[in-house]
């Protein structure tokens, strides 16, 4: 069953949207896929031990290269940012970030969930089926960001499931942080979370949000945090000066490293190097 509504909403049922999931992603829409198990896919949609197994969310933002899915699809549903043209949402469509997730950062669903997000996907299909007036965009719209939701909430149980997976790709990143500050690459080069999310072989999207589960904040605060850390100890320990110092860890001016320093700690840099 193909339904289409430039450029509004699409729904498709078949077996393999394949043919026309590069054409939606294309002229603007944003597309989630459920597939069927396939062992074969499941490594390029990157389920490790600890994943369910009963199906694979798959999604894609516009202007997204697609691949061949040669798993079964369950069915797919897509839509266009116009369809949300003046409305008031809690949320806008930037801020669902599993779009911009790599495929190898699918969504991999529990039978339960599967049940649910498909449950999500007929409440649309009703909807859409139900003659026009003047509440049917906002129930689709509600449907659509409830399907969002739960995805969201979904994407956030598997970080949690994948805790032991997460903790080594966060020391990784530790440890490349404090690689990075202690070379002195940052007087040439700002260390960019697109950087740091390339070297861990990360989406920046799939990066920052698991930063922001695992930590509790950005790659920004992170690095921020950092860099005062290994300021402390160079004032603590080395007779460098606040210039040398500045420079060194990348910092604009003495007069911001200044201002930092004290709104973390609670004092100047000379203050805490005479105390210390």
């Amino acid at each position: 069953m193909n339904e289409l509504q430039f450029p509004v909403l699409y729904i498709d049922d078949t077996a393999n949207p394949h043919a026309i999931l590069s054409f939606l992603c294309q002229s603007g829409y944003y597309c989630l896929i459920l597939t069927d198990f396939l062992a074969e896919f499941e490594t390029k949609c990157g389920r490790v031990y600890c994943d369910y197994c009963d199906g694979t969310l798959i999604s894609y933002r516009p202007d997204t290269v697609c691949v061949e899915i040669p798993a079964p699809c369950l069915w797919m549903v897509a839509f266009h940012p116009d369809l949300f043209k003046g409305k008031m949402l809690e949320k806008t469509i930037e801020e669902y970030t599993f779009f911009s997730y790599a495929l190898k950062e699918a969504l991999h669903v529990s039978l339960k969930e599967k049940r649910i997000l498909s449950s999500c996907v007929d409440d649309i299909r009703r909807e859409f089926h139900h003659g026009a007036d003047s509440y049917k965009r906002t129930i689709l719209i509600r449907h659509i960001t409830r399907l969002l939701d739960y995805t969201t909430r979904f994407y956030e149980r598997q970080f949690i499931v994948r805790e032991l997976n997460n903790e080594l790709l966060i020391r990784q990143y530790e440890k490349l942080v404090k690689q990075y500050i202690g070379d002195g690459k940052l007087a040439q080069k700002p260390l960019t979370s697109a950087y740091c999310a390339g070297q861990l072989h990360l989406s920046e999207a799939y990066f920052n949000d698991l930063l922001e589960l695992q930590l509790g904040h950005t790659h920004s605060c992170h690095l921020q945090l950092k860099r005062i850390e290994m300021a402390k100890e160079k004032l603590r320990s080395s007779g460098e000066s606040l210039s040398q110092i500045v420079h060194e860890l990348g910092f604009p001016s003495i007069q911001y490293f200044s201002f930092l320093f004290k709104k973390i700690t609670g004092i100047t840099p000379n203050s805490y190097r005479s105390l210390n």
